[in-house]
């Protein structure tokens, strides 16, 4: 499976939640006030990749985050990005994906004031795939 293939089924985890208005890969940090973004969003970051023995891995970051009134506590948002982000984790853990997650899966909540007042959750993810890691693989 492919790097390509794997952001993919991510994306369509996101796009497939009844919870979840908008997907974007890749840098967001300047989309989080466009206009294009109907909140609740979620956010796909590639952090990094690891060489094993005989497997790949991925680890990405998955933010998702809605906007909320600053007079209100972020208290329901947090709770609500929580529920979608077990969504997400079972998803990540479906016994049919081509990768193995590790047991544990860390939930960072944030609440971020400017540009805009949003809640959330950041979870980060690794995802392993078996590798040969052979020079014969090598066209």
């Amino acid at each position: 499976m492919t790097l390509n293939q794997i952001i993919s089924q991510i994306k369509s985890y996101g796009t497939s939640h009844p919870q979840i208005n908008y997907v974007l890969f890749g840098e967001f940090s300047d989309k989080l006030d466009d206009e294009d973004v109907t909140y609740p969003a979620m956010f796909i970051d590639l952090q990094s990749a690891n060489f094993l023995s005989k497997q790949l891995s991925y680890t990405f970051n998955i933010y998702l985050l809605d906007r909320h009134l600053q007079e209100t506590d972020a208290l329901e948002v947090l709770s609500d990005m929580s529920l979608v982000a077990e969504d997400i984790v079972a998803r990540l853990r479906t016994p049919s994906n081509t990768w193995v997650t590790d047991d544990n899966i860390a939930v960072t909540f944030f609440r971020e004031a400017e540009p805009d007042f949003l809640a959330g959750v950041r979870i980060d993810a690794t995802l392993t795939l078996p590798s040969l890691n052979n020079r014969c693989q090598i066209p």
